[in-house]
């Protein structure tokens, strides 16, 4: 079942592979930036799966969070673009 998943990432040394992680991001096909470090992806994927896909790129001092994000949100200043990525991928 697809659903949207939340991602937040702090990496320690961001040159060392911030494109990485951001690759590995995309490749789930539907994605959303929310910022330099969060994105939304539309995935059939567990939390925990996109979690240990992520965790192949990142070094021991990183950080990275997935949960799921249902409806309602709320969210201020977002691009159009991606404000109808969320309306339309939200459940």
């Amino acid at each position: 079942m697809k659903q949207v998943l939340i991602i937040f990432y702090d990496l320690a040394d961001p040159a060392s592979n911030r494109e990485a992680i951001t690759q590995k991001i995309k490749a789930y096909g539907s994605w959303a930036r929310l910022g330099s470090s969060a994105y939304l992806i539309g995935t059939d994927a567990t939390p925990v799966h996109v979690r240990d896909n992520l965790a192949k790129v990142l070094n021991a001092d990183d950080r990275v969070f997935v949960g799921v994000c249902r409806a309602p949100s709320a969210w201020e200043g977002m691009p159009e673009e991606i404000s109808k990525w969320i309306l339309k991928n939200q459940m």
